[in-house]
């Protein structure tokens, strides 16, 4: 048996609440990922038989996914506006605008 192992990971602590990670898993494990370890509220780390391979062409998602959860992308962009909106809420306040 020879096995490889990935980490899943989210932006915001997704795994915090366990009927996340059950339903992240029962995702996974259609491509023959368990769950070795829970790392923290953002971390999983997975492990699988290389015989899945084979299957994983016929997943609806890909098997080899790192990334769970809100994207990045909103998380940051997200975070990003409420920055520039309370610099600008600041800069009027003061007059400077």
């Amino acid at each position: 048996m020879e096995l490889e192992y990935k980490v899943v990971q989210s932006t915001t602590p997704l795994f915090a609440k366990r009927q996340n990670i059950e339903a992240v898993m029962a995702e996974e494990a259609r491509a023959g990922w368990q769950l070795v370890e829970k790392f923290d509220n953002y971390k999983l780390r997975l492990q699988r038989d290389i015989s899945h391979r084979a299957n994983d062409k016929d997943l609806p998602f890909d098997a080899y996914r790192s990334q769970v959860g809100v994207s990045n992308v909103i998380t940051y962009g997200l975070a990003a506006a409420i920055t520039l909106g309370v610099v600008y809420l600041i800069f009027v306040i003061v007059g400077a605008v």
